[in-house]
C-alpha cells in the first residue's frame, strides 16, 4: 500500500504484504464493478483470506521488469479513498 486514507505516505512504501493478486467483476444490481484482491489461502480448506481491504475499479498505471503499480479507491467506514498497490512479482519455479 502506498496510501494510507487517500494520502501518499511519507517513506513511500507501507507495510509489505505477500499473497495472491485476484482481479474479477463484481455484480451488484445492473452494474459491474472491477475488484483486485489480495489473498491467501487457508491452508485447512479451500477459502481465500483476504489480506487487505479490495481495490475498487483497478487500473494498471506502470508496469516494470518485476513489479507493477494498481490504482483504484478502498473503502472505509463508508468513505472512498484513493489507494495505490505497488506489486512485486515472484516467478515461480
Amino acid at each position: 500500500m502506498l496510501r494510507q486514507r487517500g494520502r501518499r505516505l511519507r517513506d513511500g512504501l507501507g507495510e509489505s504484504v505477500v499473497g495472491d493478486l485476484r482481479l474479477h467483476s463484481l455484480l451488484r444490481g445492473s452494474e459491474v464493478h472491477r475488484v483486485a484482491q489480495l489473498c491467501s489461502r487457508d491452508v485447512r480448506g479451500s477459502k481465500d483470506v483476504l489480506l487487505l481491504d479490495p481495490l475498487y475499479q483497478p487500473e494498471l498505471v506502470a508496469v516494470g521488469a518485476d513489479a507493477l503499480l494498481i490504482r483504484g479507491f478502498e473503502s472505509a467506514d463508508g468513505t472512498g479513498y484513493v489507494q495505490e498497490w505497488h506489486c512485486v512479482l515472484e516467478v515461480g519455479d
